[in-house]
């Protein structure tokens, strides 16, 4: 054997000795850090989601954008499920408008106090109405069924004595606990002028506007919608003059405050956010379980 073919094969005894001991190597590393390499993929899985997500919010918005008719609720594009599935990443998007929803920040005005009075005690929460009340008016009585500053002050807080921000405020009311806010969350809001769309009110809304509307009367706004005028109102079953004119100032059919329901999944990963906008911005926020 020649000296060239003695070298040739020092070499690649040499080459495949490295690839073992690589190989070897490799393996265990595989071996010991194979938990960690899953939680690895786990996070870029839910990366992936999570930043699918927020896009989706700010796709919904483009959606309540281009939107140019002259009503909101039921029956508007926007209002319709947005799906979507490109490369392994799936997402669902749902628009809500908020003006269906009783404004608690109005609470203070003796008109939407009623209505929220008959809506809470439908909801079997009728003692709430007056404990959402004193959390946001400036003086210090209580109302027969609410709390001021010395309730809170045994908890660590005070009332805020302002306009709630967020819905999510209601979980520091007296009498409000995370089944309660669930149920709540339906049928009351933080956003809007107080006017209650027609369109996207829930059955139990619309019989608190009066404690003359009947079943009939809601059930045929409901069947009616969408309703592009709210003078259309007085040719339903149900609404007579007398009703429509009490309940007119209450109303509207057209709503600038959403919440978005987003779900993204790419991977073992899902991602959750609500998120509640303007047309235009996004008021506020958060990831849920």
């Amino acid at each position: 054997m020649s000296s060239s073919q003695r070298r040739r094969g020092v070499v690649l005894f040499l080459v495949l000795s490295i690839v073992a001991a690589v190989a070897a190597f490799l393996f265990s590393v595989f071996y010991l850090s194979n938990s960690a390499y899953r939680k690895t993929e786990g996070l870029k899985d839910y990366t992936v989601a999570y930043h699918a997500a927020v896009s989706a919010v700010k796709i919904a918005l483009r959606f309540l954008r281009q939107d140019s008719d002259d009503f909101d609720g039921e029956g508007d594009d926007w209002a319709k499920p947005i799906f979507y599935n490109y490369r392994g990443i799936f997402i669902s998007i749902r628009i809500s408008d908020e003006c269906g929803k009783l404004n608690v920040n109005k609470l203070e005005d003796s008109r939407y106090y009623t209505v929220g009075k008959r809506l809470f005690e439908e909801l079997g929460m009728g003692e709430l109405v007056d404990a959402i009340k004193d959390w946001i008016d400036r003086d210090s009585e209580p109302s027969p069924f609410g709390a001021e500053k010395d309730y809170y002050e045994s908890l660590g807080y005070s009332p805020s004595n302002v306009l709630m921000k967020s819905i999510g405020e209601l979980l520091y009311v007296k009498g409000v606990d995370d089944k309660t806010f669930r149920k709540l969350s339906s049928y009351v809001t933080v956003y809007g002028n107080g006017r209650i769309n027609v369109n996207s009110a829930p059955k139990k809304v619309l019989l608190a506007l009066s404690d003359r509307m009947s079943e009939e009367g809601a059930n045929s706004i409901i069947e009616a919608r969408p309703i592009k005028k709210l003078e259309n109102l007085k040719e339903l079953p149900g609404i007579d003059k007398e009703l429509y004119y009490e309940i007119l100032p209450l109303l509207t059919t057209k709503c600038n405050y959403f919440r978005m329901d987003v779900t993204a999944s790419y991977g073992s990963s899902t991602v959750n956010i609500v998120a509640y906008t303007t047309r235009k911005t996004i008021l506020e926020w958060k990831v849920v379980e």
